[in-house]
């Protein structure tokens, strides 16, 4: 028999606290620079501690040979690593050193995080079981920050209740979720810059379908109007001829683009959208009719869309493209998918006769949370916070 194949064993391999010290070895390393290793193998420590036979639950440790030829293994300690790195870092943005020092010393802040971190958890087989386990360029690892983390479980939880309908609405959301999803795993690879054309189509499609609901009576126009769209750009180059004639006819006279009329001309439709300046047939007119016919809290909130609306404008016509904070970046994306996410998931859920308020946890309440911390950090943000945040980002 040649002995040089026979494996050699030693002790270690079946020592479970050997293994275990070995490991966190291991992940205070990958998390060198990044968080304080002590403070994380606490926490995840105790995660695991609390889950307790649970565990096995959330992650499905068991040989499989599909699994093992795919390299698809699950790796717990690591994914619970990256969710306590991303939620601590989501409560330390702007915060000082000795804030942050101050934070990982108090019992309180550690149960909050252990609490958070579990949550996270339970919600994984919508959320990080898909995530890459390297990043295409590495930066910080923002999709497993609490506010993008748990709008990719709402994307997730969206498909499947999608999957079975086939009415207008439901492909407008079905297209919705497909786009910010699209807009969450560029945010996943740190592509931050390329997120915002796709979350301005897909305000664009939010603010068409918010419109439409309330003016059912516009769907055959809208639907005609698409078709139009489909014609002229990917089949004959040209006007159809019934297109002509609607334009000759349209209501704002004063509007000579047929480009703009081609992508609005089905408002014409609704009697009571009465924009008569230029922005009539645009997104704009669009808006500002939904503003004047919301509620305050609707109104503002739409305002806040337009805003980051406009913001696009840069990074879709390439003229903003390298930014000096990522972290801007961050708060924009998720605000924008926020808000039609938000909107629309409460909505999918119904159609499906689906109700989520006693899941445990709840996506929708836990969502409400993180983003009222992220849209106050937002509101303070500064050149002098920005730098603060990479300074200390650099030096953990």
């Amino acid at each position: 028999m040649n002995n040089s194949i026979i494996p050699t064993f030693t002790p270690m391999m079946f020592d479970p606290n050997a293994i275990n010290e070995e490991t966190n070895k291991t992940l205070k390393q990958l998390f060198k620079g990044k968080m304080n290793g002590s403070f994380l193998i606490k926490i995840k420590s105790s995660v695991i501690c609390e889950l307790g036979i649970n565990f096995l639950e959330y992650y499905h440790i068991h040989f499989d040979s599909a699994r093992l030829v795919t390299g698809s293994d699950e790796t717990p300690e690591y994914d619970i690593c990256r969710i306590i790195f991303g939620i601590h870092r989501h409560h330390s943005i702007f915060l000082t050193k000795e804030e942050i020092r101050s934070n990982e010393k108090s019992e309180a802040y550690q149960n909050q995080l252990i609490e958070e971190t579990i949550e996270k958890i339970k919600l994984r087989q919508c959320g990080s079981a898909f995530y890459r386990k390297k990043q295409l360029l590495v930066g910080d690892e923002f999709l497993y920050f609490p506010v993008p983390y748990e709008l990719f479980v709402m994307c997730m939880k969206s498909i499947v209740l999608l999957s079975n309908s086939s009415n207008w609405l439901a492909i407008n959301y079905g297209d919705i979720v497909n786009i910010a999803l699209s807009a969450l795993t560029l945010m996943e690879n740190n592509f931050l810059s390329n997120a915002y054309p796709l979350c301005r189509g897909m305000i664009e499609l939010y603010i068409k379908t918010l419109i439409l609901q309330k003016h059912p009576e516009a769907e055959e126009a809208y639907s005609e109007f698409c078709r139009f769209e489909i014609e002229q750009s990917c089949c004959s180059q040209k006007y159809p001829d019934k297109f002509n004639k609607l334009y000759n006819q349209r209501k704002y006279q004063l509007s000579k683009s047929k480009v703009d009329y081609l992508h609005y001309g089905w408002l014409d439709s609704i009697v009571t959208y009465d924009s008569t300046t230029n922005s009539r047939y645009s997104i704009y007119g669009i808006f500002d009719y939904l503003m004047r016919e919301s509620n305050d809290a609707q109104s503002d909130t739409l305002d806040d869309i337009k805003c980051l609306y406009k913001m696009c404008h840069g990074y879709t016509h390439g003229s903003a493209i390298h930014v000096k904070y990522p972290l801007l970046q961050y708060f924009e994306v998720s605000m924008m998918l926020y808000y039609v996410l938000r909107n629309i998931f409460p909505e999918i859920c119904n159609a499906s006769n689906i109700d989520l308020s006693n899941d445990d946890p709840n996506i929708m309440k836990i969502l409400d949370r993180d983003f009222d911390i992220l849209k106050n950090q937002y509101n303070i943000r500064s050149t002098e916070n920005f730098d603060l945040y990479y300074e200390l980002s650099n030096t953990q």
